[in-house]
């Protein structure tokens, strides 16, 4: 168990991130995106919470507060740039499923926050990220993120002097307090968490082995090749069979001689194609800096296309 924070501009000044580092916490989220921009209109950028807590090693990464519009593909797509342009890749992005406070406009009606928080997750999986969502006990009640189908969601719940109920399901974080007080940051109040596994961290940790589910078959050390060349990898064939692409990263979680990445062509025992061929999905980034995973539910092999100045490994998942 670890202790973290996650905090705004518009509440919270830090004034000293040594401190903050020296009170014991080990990751930060900071809010990055509302909606379909930056918040606040603008006015609240999170560029000096970010830089702060890189600069004394803490892992940080971004999260979203999610508004009825744009589309939950656009959001995700704000938050994914904001993420990349400022490096906040020490933590997965996570998206802050909650209402709008009284009198501040519409929130996403009930009806509608686990479609939206599905689409959202599942794109930015698309751009190469461990997706994450933040919810508090009475939604995680409501609509279980647990079985959202999302692959490797990390489940942030927050509920105050208790731990989450059990009917809201598995989590990985329990954000147990919203009146912290932690030196170095000047505040009314700071949110706290207790992290129950790494998954949250996107480079210094590996996710939860949920067992029955999957496991790692092989890595295997993928040869440099400047020019396009492609790769065969032998699956299971079973419906949780998955590749990860793992480029060497350093600990802040991304590395600077990416993988850039071509098409996955895989086949079933039956001889019928399934998979990806990431490059026809829009949004695509075939410059990969930082861990990926494709699921290919049935597949037996796959052909992988990469270029690469340095070798690389690919976990084989069955």
């Amino acid at each position: 168990m670890a202790l973290g924070i996650d905090i705004y501009s518009r509440f919270q000044t830090v004034t000293n991130w040594q401190a903050v580092k020296d009170h014991g916490v080990t990751f930060v989220f900071v809010k990055l995106t509302d909606g379909g921009g930056l918040p606040n209109g603008g006015r609240n950028t999170g560029d000096a919470l970010v830089a702060g807590a890189r600069s004394v090693g803490i892992p940080v990464g971004g999260y979203h507060f999610a508004q009825p519009s744009p589309s939950p593909e656009a959001q995700a797509d704000v938050l994914i740039k904001e993420v990349r342009r400022l490096g906040a890749t020490g933590c997965v992005p996570m998206l802050d499923l909650e209402d709008n406070p009284p009198g501040s406009g519409p929130s996403i009606p009930d009806r509608s926050k686990r479609d939206f928080a599905i689409r959202f997750c599942n794109r930015v999986a698309g751009h190469g990220f461990r997706p994450g969502v933040y919810m508090n006990n009475s939604h995680a009640k409501m609509l279980r993120p647990d079985q959202f189908g999302v692959p490797d969601l990390v489940i942030w719940i927050a509920r105050y002097g208790a731990k989450p109920d059990p009917a809201a399901g598995r989590y990985d974080i329990h954000q147990f307090s919203d009146s912290g007080q932690v030196g170095g940051i000047r505040a009314s109040s700071v949110d706290l968490n207790e992290s129950y596994t790494n998954a949250h961290l996107t480079g210094g940790g590996a996710a939860p082995k949920r067992k029955g589910i999957s496991e790692l078959m092989e890595r295997r050390t993928i040869p440099a090749s400047t020019a396009t060349t492609s790769v065969r990898l032998l699956l299971s064939g079973s419906e949780s069979s998955a590749i990860v692409v793992r480029p060497r990263i350093d600990g802040d979680g991304i590395t600077d001689t990416p993988v850039w990445q071509g098409n996955i062509f895989a086949w079933g025992s039956d001889k019928v194609g399934v998979g990806g061929n990431p490059l026809q999905t829009p949004g695509f980034n075939p410059k990969t800096v930082s861990h990926r995973r494709y699921p290919l539910p049935g597949a037996v092999w796959a052909d992988f296309e990469y270029s690469s100045d340095t070798e690389f490994e690919i976990d084989i998942i069955s």
